[in-house]
């Protein structure tokens, strides 16, 4: 016992003279060491730049942490940006809110890709300005909600002076003889006043000089650069229309606002017309053989989607082919996809959905949805619903949109006295909503989609304007509109956040139609 004490004792005396250890370090780490620096800002806005989407959480976390998904924010996405930053789980969290109200917590990124960018919310607008000796300028211009358009560079088109020789296939000159010898045999009246009134034979065509800046423009999304089309045509009269015939090429190119150009393809308008099954009715008059149907970009700016239409008789009528190509602009690889049209791009721009119009073996057409890479491998087929109008069976296009991520389209239900939303996905329908009585097919310009899908913007050719409900079909007639201005509608584009759209008319007038609040704001040009 006595012995058992000293070495208690024994033992306290050691561990009192033993130095003493400093606790460890119980600090929580930093939960945003090591991911990205943060871009956003509160008050701004934030656009999804995932190639498959993002997933927008009741909280800042992950789905196994036990957050739920409000909704699914697909590639482009505006949404407004409310609070933030918070670093869970490995990512780093921003509040947003989508153009339809819903509101929930994003992921920025992670520790080393970025989901979400800073976006100002703008659109661009084009006008062309004459420079009599050096050619056309065409200045843009950033236009923001607000009304203000601000300039933000030229480019410069340089006129081509050229000569059919040396420009023209031969198909354009054989085609020029033929109607030539007519006018001159049936009508030569029609000639008077014409590039043909002095011309006595073919070898005076060739000192005919071709419109040096005769040209339609397709501008990126991002603004820097643009498709131009150069049209070395001469128009001939023809005796058994008053529409003259186009003779001659196109040259397609991208013209970038530091001046470069970079030619990508010339067609004839008069060339070969490829082997088809597809077939589609004129829809309205032309005389054009080989004509640009669409010209589509992709958004991510690499590839450019051109749907051209083939003229030919078919049945005593004309009719006409559909053919995809797709330019890849940064290996000038030009692809040939083949039959097909309503081009929606989808995978952030590395794919491509389309349709075609095909005839089975009872005689009747049926529409088929494709998807493919930009550079037409890996195509498969998309089964459709029957019941519904995915495309149109003429040249003119039923004017439905794809929404910007290729996930949904517009199509049209009971004829055309209904539209809805399908879904690629699942391939299921939002419900079938009334055309709205103000908006039938021959007083109709178009139809957007607006506040996150949640609803259609239809405009008429006169530029009335009516907001509709995609899910109630609830529609309401704006008083904004332009109408009465007397200058007519030619294009409407919504601005990224849902609430605001650009409208431009004939003359150049421009204004923002706040379509939420029913406003019509003139735009200023600085």
């Amino acid at each position: 016992m006595r012995s058992r004490v000293i070495l208690i004792i024994f033992l306290l005396i050691l561990m009192n003279s033993l130095p003493l250890v400093p606790a460890p370090d119980v600090r929580a780490q930093d939960p945003c060491a090591g991911l990205i620096a943060p871009r956003l800002a509160v008050g701004g806005s934030a656009r999804v730049v995932a190639t498959y989407g993002v997933s927008l959480k009741d909280r800042a976390a992950t789905g196994a942490a036990g957050a739920h998904e409000v909704a699914h924010m697909p590639f482009h996405t505006v949404a407004a940006v409310l609070n933030g930053s918070q670093c869970n789980f490995g990512y780093r969290w921003w509040q947003v809110q989508l153009p339809d109200g819903k509101t929930g917590w994003a992921a920025e990124g992670n520790n080393t890709d970025y989901f979400l960018e800073p976006y100002t919310v703008r659109l661009y607008a084009y006008a062309f300005r004459a420079e009599e000796t050096t050619g056309q300028d065409i200045v843009q211009y950033a236009v923001t909600p607000d009304g203000i358009a601000r300039e933000t560079g030229v480019f410069h088109v340089i006129p081509l002076p050229d000569l059919p020789p040396g420009t023209w296939q031969q198909v354009e000159f054989d085609r020029l003889r033929d109607l030539l010898n007519d006018a001159r045999t049936n009508c030569p009246d029609r000639l008077a006043g014409t590039v043909l009134e002095n011309v006595e034979s073919m070898e005076d065509v060739d000192s005919l000089w071709l419109p040096p800046l005769d040209i339609d423009i397709y501008p990126a999304p991002d603004g820097s650069r643009l498709v131009l089309v150069r049209h070395q045509t001469l128009d001939i009269p023809r005796c058994d229309t008053v529409l003259l015939e186009p003779v001659g090429i196109s040259r397609v190119s991208v013209l970038g606002l530091d001046g470069t150009e970079t030619r990508l393809f010339p067609y004839p308008q008069h060339g070969s017309v490829p082997d088809s099954v597809d077939r589609y009715g004129a829809g309205e008059p032309t005389l054009l053989n080989v004509s640009l149907a669409d010209v589509v970009w992709s958004p991510n700016g690499k590839y450019v989607a051109f749907n051209v239409a083939y003229r030919y008789p078919c049945n005593r009528q004309d009719c006409y082919r559909m053919h995809i190509y797709v330019s890849n602009l940064e290996t000038d690889q030009l692809y040939v996809l083949g039959e097909g049209r309503h081009v929606g791009w989808t995978n952030g721009g590395e794919g491509i959905n389309f349709f075609r119009l095909i005839q089975g073996e009872d005689g009747r057409t049926a529409a088929h949805l494709y998807t493919t890479r930009f550079d037409g491998a890996n195509r498969q087929e998309i089964w459709l619903p029957g019941g519904a109008i995915y495309l149109s069976d003429t040249l003119q296009p039923l004017g439905l949109p794809w929404n910007d991520s290729g996930t949904r389209v517009l199509v049209m239900n009971a004829g055309e006295g209904e539209v809805m939303l399908f879904n690629l996905a699942d391939r299921t329908f939002t419900p079938p909503v009334v055309v709205p009585d103000k908006m039938p097919q021959v007083n109709r310009d178009s139809v957007y989609l607006v506040q996150g899908e949640a609803a259609y913007l239809w405009t008429t050719i006169r530029g009335e304007f009516v907001l509709q409900d995609a899910q109630s079909g609830r529609w309401t007639p704006l008083e904004s509109e332009v109408a009465s201005t007397g200058a007519s509608l030619t294009g409407v584009r919504p601005f990224g956040d849902g609430r605001y759209a650009l409208v431009r008319l004939a003359g150049g007038l421009t204004y923002i139609l706040d379509f939420v609040d029913d406003e019509l704001v003139p735009v200023v040009f600085e």
